[in-house]
C-alpha cells in the first residue's frame, strides 16, 4: 500500500461523506469490528456505489473498475495517481484482475469489488459467478459483505435525462467472516454466504414498506430496458416523456415516484422485464434476428478505442455482424455491458466495443446472447 493512496483516501473520504449526505440524504453504518485487512464485497445499484461504500470504511481500499473509465484521459490520470482502481474488462475471464487483487490482499491491502459485476437493471441482484468465493478463498483474508439498498429507485440504471431522484438510500455491513472462517469453508459454502448476504429485490422491499422517491422526468428512457410492447409485441416501438411510456400501436403507462407502473397489465419493471426475458427466449427459439439501424464497432488496445467501422448491426442465433464485419457468435465465450450504450466482448483476435445508434435499444442484444448460449446449452445437453 503506498502512502498517497492512503492520504488521499483519507482527504476526500470527508468529502464523499457531505457529498452523499447533499446530494442523496445518504445513510450508512460505520463499518466496525474489522478483520486486519479484507475483501468488501457490495451489490451494484448505482454509479455512486463505490463513494456510498467508501462512506462506511475508514480504512483505505482499492476498487475494482471496469476498463472504460481507462478512456477517461483526466480523470483516469488522477484516478490511477491517488486510488489506482483496479481494472476488470468486463466480458472476459479477467484473470489479470484477479491477480492485481490477490497481490494487493496479499500485501496486506484492503478491496472492494461488485460481486455482480455490473448495476441491476431491474432492482434484483444480478447472478454472482461461482469464482469469486474461489477468488475469496485465494486471497487469504477476511470477507466483509456489504449491503445498500434504495440505490435502484434513487439512480435506475436504465434512466437518462432525469437525474437522481431523491428518497431512502442506505447502506451498511451485512458480514464480517475472519479468513480462518473462510480457509474452513468450502468453495460452495462461501459462496452460499456471499449470494445470501447480497442478495436484494428492491420490489420486494419496496412493496412490503413503500418509499417515495421525487424526482424529475420518472420514466424518461425506460425504453432502454422494456423495449417489447406487452400489447402489441412491438420491438423498438415504445418511447418516454416526462413520467409515460407509450407504444405507436396506442398503449401507454406511467411510472410513479414509488416505482410503480400503471396503465399496464405488470405493477412493476421487475416484472416486466422477467416478461420480456422470457419473450427473447422464445425469439431466440425461433431464430428471430435482432436489429439496430447504425451502430459503431471499435477494438479496445492500451485504453484507447479504435475505431473499425458503422454500419447497420444484426444478430442471430449463429452471427453478430456491424457493417462489413462479422462475428461468430460460438467463437465469443462472453458479453457484457458498460453503461446504458456500450455491448464488449472478447475472441481471439482482441477486446470489441459496439455502440448501437441511440434510438436503438443495446440491451437486447444483451439478453439475446444469454438466450442463445442457454438454447445451445440445451441443445447440446438433448444431443449428449
Amino acid at each position: 500500500m503506498k502512502f498517497r493512496h492512503r492520504f488521499f483516501y483519507a482527504f476526500f473520504r470527508p468529502l464523499v461523506i457531505l457529498f452523499n449526505r447533499i446530494k442523496f440524504g445518504y445513510k450508512y453504518k460505520k463499518a466496525t469490528d474489522l478483520p486486519e485487512n479484507y475483501i468488501v464485497l457490495s451489490n451494484h445499484a448505482t454509479d455512486f456505489d463505490p463513494i456510498l461504500v467508501a462512506s462506511s470504511f475508514p480504512k483505505q481500499m482499492y476498487f475494482v473498475g471496469s476498463e472504460h473509465i481507462t478512456r477517461w484521459p483526466v480523470i483516469y490520470k488522477f484516478l490511477k495517481f491517488g486510488f489506482e482502481p483496479i481494472i476488470r474488462y468486463k466480458g472476459t475471464v479477467a484473470t489479470s484482475t484477479v491477480m492485481k487483487i490477490l497481490r494487493k490482499t496479499r500485501g496486506g491491502g484492503n478491496v472492494c469489488m461488485f460481486a455482480e459485476g455490473v448495476r441491476t437493471w431491474d432492482g434484483v441482484t444480478s447472478p454472482i459467478l461461482p469464482s469469486t468465493a474461489q477468488l475469496v478463498k485465494a486471497a487469504r483474508c477476511g470477507l466483509v459483505t456489504y449491503k445498500l439498498t434504495g440505490g435502484y429507485f434513487t439512480s435506475p440504471m436504465w434512466s437518462e435525462g432525469g437525474g437522481t431522484r431523491r428518497g431512502e438510500l442506505r447502506g451498511e455491513v451485512v458480514g464480517v467472516y475472519i479468513k480462518e472462517q473462510l480457509a474452513a469453508m468450502s468453495d460452495d459454502e462461501v459462496f452460499e454466504i456471499i449470494n445470501r448476504d447480497l442478495y436484494e429485490d428492491a420490489y420486494e422491499r419496496q412493496l412490503a414498506n413503500p418509499k417515495r422517491y421525487k424526482g424529475k422526468r420518472l420514466a424518461e428512457r425506460l425504453e432502454n430496458l422494456l423495449f417489447i410492447c406487452p400489447e402489441c409485441n412491438g420491438h423498438g416501438t415504445m418511447s418516454s416523456s416526462g413520467d409515460t411510456v407509450s407504444c405507436t400501436c396506442g398503449h401507454s403507462f406511467r411510472y410513479d415516484e414509488y416505482g410503480m407502473l400503471h396503465g399496464t397489465k405488470f405493477t412493476t419493471v421487475r416484472d416486466f422485464a422477467r416478461w420480456q426475458k422470457e419473450k427473447v427466449r422464445e425469439d431466440c427459439a425461433e431464430d428471430v434476428i435482432y436489429t439496430a439501424e447504425s451502430a459503431s464497432l471499435s477494438i479496445i488496445k492500451s485504453g484507447s478505442a479504435m475505431h473499425i467501422t458503422d454500419g447497420a448491426m444484426s444478430m442471430s442465433r449463429e452471427v453478430l455482424r456491424v457493417g462489413d464485419e462479422s462475428f461468430e457468435l460460438s467463437k465469443i465465450p462472453n458479453m457484457a455491458m458498460h453503461g446504458k450504450h456500450a455491448l464488449v466482448f472478447s475472441t481471439s483476435d482482441g477486446y470489441f466495443e459496439i455502440i448501437p445508434s441511440k434510438n436503438s435499444t443495446t440491451l437486447k442484444f444483451l439478453l439475446l446472447f444469454d438466450a442463445i448460449k442457454e438454447y445451445s446449452n440445451k441443445k447440446i445437453e438433448t444431443e449428449l
